[in-house]
């Protein structure tokens, strides 16, 4: 079997080309897996843990030279992240189409199909596939209602990238995960602020700033804050002040030669992040999938519902007040966080759940349920089962 996989960014490569890589690989039934992406000229940088079994290959100028590509490389199916959210993957549907070659989309992230939403909303151009992959029921009711004309099968297998949360053995402990994020080793709460680029992130560090310096917190915190790897690491150096340790998401290449790629882990990288969720003992954002990731874990997440002082305007044309109001709901409407909307509903958040971490317990589960679907680790084995599926029948 030969497998072609788009990958238009390296946030994409993470939620696909990661994890079914190694399974791939191991496969004998898979001969070959085509990598289509504007990084492969530069694949032995960016992807150099991937093995022999992959071959690369950059994104053609145009749909005939993607047509010409694809009936050289003769896939027996295309997998794609999106159906025309990225660009790239719109002629790469298209012209396998064309040749008749199979064609399947792993619908990348849990609040794509809102965005494919507005982008359908736009007239904008997309191809839908033979069939769809999903996280869960949630997204496929979302196609089913979006695209009525689609008749082929959405599949739910999960969300891969979730898979390494369960490879215990590889995931470092506390000691090592403070040493790699250069934090102390102490025993203070390790508390991780999930910034955004969306909104400013400032008046959130110097609320719980504040209530350590009045006491008004219980517990003698580290703060870690993570910056989103697109984002500028200018706009959160201010938090040093307040003795937080901010650096940018791991798995940030700095010397990438493409901006799409800036977001590029290695694998050992995966398994630090993870280690982040699993020691954390208190998640604080705004509306970021992360907090997808710290239910997983059964880390306490707070969600900040509220803007900076005196600016109402712009809190409420903000894209993380849009969040709240769409999207993030299917996150917070089962209770799994705790939504605060005032710096005194912030304090009181974090002592609550640094005396009680078992508060909401039950409400994480059910929320990741909903979210993942699947919490056995084996979801990146149920895409690749049903892509052998697709292609055998």
């Amino acid at each position: 079997m030969k497998i072609l996989i788009s990958a238009p960014s390296g946030f994409n490569s993470r939620e696909i080309l990661h994890p079914l890589a190694p399974l791939l690989t191991l496969d004998p039934d898979v001969e070959t897996i085509f990598v289509i992406s504007p990084a492969s000229p530069h694949h032995e940088i960016l992807f150099k843990e991937f093995g022999m079994k992959f071959e690369f290959y950059e994104n053609p100028s145009d749909t005939a030279s993607h047509l010409a590509l694809l009936k050289k490389l003769q896939p027996d199916i295309v997998l794609t992240p999106t159906f025309g959210l990225d660009d790239k993957d719109t002629p790469i549907l298209e012209a396998a189409k064309t040749a008749g070659i199979k064609t399947c989309v792993f619908v990348a992230s849990w609040d794509n199909v809102y965005k494919m939403e507005r982008f359908k909303n736009q007239n904008k151009q997309y191809i839908l596939p033979d069939c769809f992959a999903v996280w869960n029921k949630m997204m496929k009711s979302h196609i089913q209602a979006l695209w009525p004309e689609f008749k082929g099968e959405i599949n739910i297998t999960g969300a891969p990238r979730f898979d390494f949360f369960f490879q215990q053995d590889r995931i470092p402990d506390r000691q090592s995960l403070l040493k790699r994020l250069e934090l102390p080793t102490t025993q203070a709460k390790l508390v991780h602020l999930a910034t955004t680029e969306l909104y400013p992130f400032d008046y959130i560090v110097k609320a719980i700033a504040s209530g350590q310096s009045k006491a008004l917190i219980k517990y003698e915190l580290q703060l870690f804050a993570s910056v989103h790897p697109g984002g500028d690491l200018n706009n959160h150096k201010q938090y040093k002040q307040y003795g937080v340790r901010t650096q940018f998401a791991l798995g940030r290449r700095g010397n990438s030669p493409l901006d799409d790629f800036r977001y590029m882990p290695l694998y050992d990288e995966i398994f630090y992040h993870v280690s982040l969720f699993k020691n954390a003992d208190l998640l604080i954002n705004q509306s970021s999938t992360v907090a997808i990731e710290s239910m997983l874990t059964d880390t306490p997440v707070i969600n900040v519902k509220y803007g900076r002082k005196w600016d109402w305007w712009n809190w409420h044309r903000s894209m993380v007040y849009r969040d709240f109001q769409q999207h993030y709901k299917d996150i917070i409407e089962g209770g799994g966080t705790t939504i605060v909307n005032s710096d005194k509903e912030l304090i009181s958040a974090i002592n609550a759940y640094l005396e009680d971490p078992s508060l909401k317990k039950t409400e994480r589960e059910q929320t990741v349920k909903k979210l993942l679907t699947y919490t056995d680790g084996k979801s990146a084995q149920r895409l690749k089962d049903y892509l052998k599926q697709i292609i055998t029948s």
